[in-house]
């Protein structure tokens, strides 16, 4: 996927808001910029959340956070370094992981300079990883029954898997399969496709 395109102007900006501090990160003058960087990671995402690999493309964007891996308050110099950013649901971003650094292998503060090797995240990192490679979400619908499987392929599907508490989509769908929000009936064979997908 082609890099972004910042003019001279933008690029200032970024510069002056790194000086400043991470709080800039909310100054209403980066909104092009930002704007520039959403559109580029949801491309790069497929439209998915990139921790939980839900579907995004009909969400609001306001909805939308662009994700520091690395929170800016820790490290502020990758506050626009585009390794560091991708795009998540606020579920995953500010719920979950928030402006923690427990999901590095090493401490925040033993971290190196170049800190973007795949080695140092535990879990799966959206620029450094191919996701799919570690966890797969699977999704079958049919009229209001949701039934949804996580297939985790490694030690870094697992810890997503557990990091960002994806069995409670899971949990939600099951229940709403076995009739526990008053759904009358679901079909035997979108059990038995169910039933598949946990073997």
């Amino acid at each position: 996927m082609p890099k972004i395109s910042f003019t001279n102007a933008e690029i200032s900006l970024m510069k002056s808001a790194t000086q400043l501090g991470h709080t800039e990160w909310s100054n209403k003058n980066l909104a092009a910029i930002k704007a520039k960087i959403k559109h580029q990671k949801k491309q790069q995402t497929l439209q998915l959340c990139c921790y939980c690999q839900r579907d995004i493309n009909s969400e609001f964007n306001f909805v939308l956070d662009i994700e520091h891996i690395i929170p800016k308050s820790s490290r502020l110099r990758h506050m626009f370094t585009m390794k560091n950013l991708s795009v998540s649901c606020k579920r995953c971003n500010m719920s979950i992981k928030g402006a923690k650094t427990d999901f590095l292998s090493i401490p925040i503060a033993s971290l190196p300079r170049r800190a973007f090797k795949s080695r140092y995240y535990r879990f799966i990192h959206p620029n450094l990883d191919f996701p799919f490679k570690h966890l797969v979400r699977t999704h079958l619908q049919q009229g209001p029954i949701r039934l949804i499987k996580y297939h985790r392929y490694s030690d870094k599907g697992e810890y997503t898997y557990s990091y960002f508490r994806l069995h409670e989509f899971e949990v939600e769908s099951a229940n709403l399969a076995q009739g526990r929000r008053k759904v009358r009936k679901v079909s035997a064979e979108s059990l038995s496709k169910f039933a598949k997908l946990q073997q």
